[in-house]
């Protein structure tokens, strides 16, 4: 019994620690993140989820080019 609440606390710690790891990346950095992926295809950032594609653009309503940072 006890290995086991150990192994359920364990479980809720890592996923404790991974939500807080993925908080401090940059949410527009090109790779896999918790629920999403960004993807840098024909010179654009896109935001890919099981519901579909996101063309990721800046305030300005320009789409946010690989390489680039959002403004």
């Amino acid at each position: 019994m006890k290995f086991l609440l150990f192994l359920i606390l364990l479980s809720i710690g890592f996923v404790f620690l991974g939500t807080y790891c993925e908080s401090q990346r940059y949410p527009y950095e090109i790779g896999m993140h918790w629920d999403y992926s960004i993807r840098c295809e024909n010179g654009f950032i896109y935001r890919y989820d099981r519901y579909g594609t996101i063309l990721i653009l800046n305030t300005d309503g320009t789409p946010l080019k690989c390489g680039e940072k959002t403004h």
